[in-house]
Parts: C-alpha cells; sequence; structure tokens
C-alpha cells in the first residue's frame, strides 16, 4: 500500500527545503516551528527514510530527499491545478442585463453587484435604470432577464426583495415640518412635486380617494433633481423611504396616514426560461440582507 502522506506534510518538506531551514519555513507558512519540525520527522517515518540532514547551518536535502523534492513539487502543483479547475467549473462568465428602478439602482443594486463580482468575476452586467412600467415591459420583451421593479405581471415570476413605505418629504421650515406624521387630506392645496418614475398614478389616485387636491407645479423623473427642488421650497413631494437620500440636511420626513407599503419584486421570466447567470444572480439577491 502506498504510504498515508498529507499535503501539510508535502507543504512543510517543500517550505524546509526551499528556505534552508524550518525556522524560514515556519515564518512562511505562518505555522510554529514545532509544528513544521513534527510533520516533516512524520513524513520521513512514513516513507520509512531520510529526507534532510539538519545542521547548525541549516538543513540539507539527502540524495532522496532531491529526487523527493521534485515529486513533491509536482504533487501539490497538481493539486493547485485541480483546485483552480473546480473553481473556475463554479464560476460563470457572460453578461447580465438588468432594468431597475432609482432608488434600488441606489441603495439596492451596488451590494448585489458586489456579491456576484465575488463569486463569479466572469460575469459582466449591463444596466438599464428606467420607470415601473418600463422595466416590466422591458423583462416581457426580454430586453433586460431581470427586473427590480414594484409591478408584477401574470406572465412573469416575482421574487419579493424590498418593502418600503411611501413617505411626504417637505423642505426645512414648512409648514408641516416637525409632525411625525400627516394624513393625505392634509396636502390639500399644498404645492407638491410629484415623481414620473411610474408610481404617480397610484399616489394620484390615493390622494384623490382621501379627497386631497394638491396643486401639482411639476413632473421630475429624476429622484435626485426632485429632492433637490424640494430642498429648494419649490414644493413637497411623497415618494419611496428608499428613494430618500442619505443626507437629509434640508429635508424632513413625514410618515403618511394611512399607511402606504410599497414591495420591490425581482421580476423574471419562469425558472425554466432563465440562463445560469440570472439564476445566480436571482438567487444571490433575495437571500441578501435589505439596508437599514
Amino acid at each position: 500500500m502506498f504510504p498515508n502522506v498529507s499535503l501539510v506534510q508535502l507543504r512543510c518538506f517543500r517550505s524546509v527545503a526551499e528556505q534552508n531551514g524550518f525556522t524560514a519555513a515556519a515564518g512562511q507558512l505562518c505555522m510554529s516551528q514545532s509544528a513544521v519540525s513534527q510533520a516533516v520527522a512524520l513524513l520521513e517515518r512514513t516513507l520509512n527514510t531520510r529526507l534532510l540532514v539538519r545542521g547548525r547551518d541549516g538543513t540539507s536535502l539527502t540524495a532522496v530527499g532531491v529526487a523527493a523534492l521534485a515529486e513533491v513539487r509536482a504533487v501539490l502543483a497538481a493539486v493547485e491545478r485541480l483546485a483552480a479547475c473546480t473553481r473556475d467549473s463554479r464560476s460563470l462568465t457572460g453578461t447580465l442585463r438588468i432594468g431597475v428602478v432609482q432608488s434600488a439602482a441606489v441603495r439596492l443594486l451596488p451590494s448585489w453587484l458586489q456579491r456576484l463580482r465575488a463569486e463569479h468575476p466572469g460575469i459582466g452586467v449591463t444596466l438599464y435604470e428606467g420607470t415601473d412600467p418600463e422595466i416590466m415591459g422591458w423583462v416581457l420583451a426580454g430586453v433586460v432577464e431581470v427586473g427590480v421593479t414594484s409591478l408584477t405581471h401574470a406572465d412573469l415570476v416575482a421574487r419579493t426583495v424590498f418593502e418600503d413605505d411611501y413617505v411626504a418629504v417637505v423642505p426645512d421650515g414648512h409648514a408641516l415640518a416637525g409632525q411625525a406624521s400627516v394624513g393625505l387630506r392634509q396636502l390639500d392645496g399644498q404645492r407638491m412635486l410629484l415623481s414620473a418614475g411610474g408610481c404617480e398614478t397610484l399616489i394620484e389616485e390615493l390622494l384623490a380617494a382621501a379627497a386631497s387636491h394638491p396643486e401639482i407645479v411639476c413632473l421630475v423623473r429624476d429622484n435626485a433633481t426632485l429632492v433637490s427642488m424640494v430642498r429648494e421650497g419649490l414644493g413637497l413631494t411623497i415618494m419611496p423611504e428608499l428613494a430618500v437620500p442619505m443626507d437629509r440636511s434640508g429635508l424632513e420626513v413625514l410618515r403618511l396616514r394611512p399607511r402606504l407599503r410599497r414591495t420591490l419584486h425581482l421580476l423574471t421570466r419562469p425558472l425554466d426560461a432563465l440562463g445560469p447567470v440570472a439564476m445566480a444572480f436571482t438567487s444571490l439577491a433575495i437571500g441578501a440582507d435589505c439596508p437599514n
């Protein structure tokens, strides 16, 4: 039977031979000197031969040790190739097309893509940023493989990835500032900037149901522009909390009464129609932690 030797023993022997000593080998391997010495001694006992000669000036290889070192290097190289081969088989390559609403693009997508990159560095990403209706249409048309949107469709698979509340955002000094929450009826007659990102229809319907008729002074598609206009006192707005910037200087964020909840979905075609790259991203995003 072939002697039972371990990779640790082989690595210790190779390091001692190449570093000409146990102390240097221990430092290279981040092991104690005694552990390295014991590993090499056990290798010699297992092979029933002397591989190294220990002396005051370091160590030297015996004739058998010279031959053994060449074989050990070959074995360890083969093990490293084996590990690389299995890593490559788990790592996907290709390009993923993602459609995403602005708030998710800023607050959710970066961490998802960072994890995807760590697990599959060969995957490239093409990002399409749009409104909720646009993204749903892109998934249906095959323009993107994955959409992040609040809308769903009977022909698509929707998996919940995030939930937040719609909030009222007013500038400092506004008549409503300082309140913990605000009723939709209180917005009647207020100057309002309305998002054009796809949720405006829902907001208008809710305002109408509450008999609240704010003065819509502008439709704004970009969230950053919308927030800047609120800061300048041009009006208040209603937006998902995820869309509110981390820097809230000059702004006050008020809860809505009644509470209006938004659910973001990962929207895809049926699972059997997804490629491995889209499947990998979907699994990662569903299992990801949500931001505070």
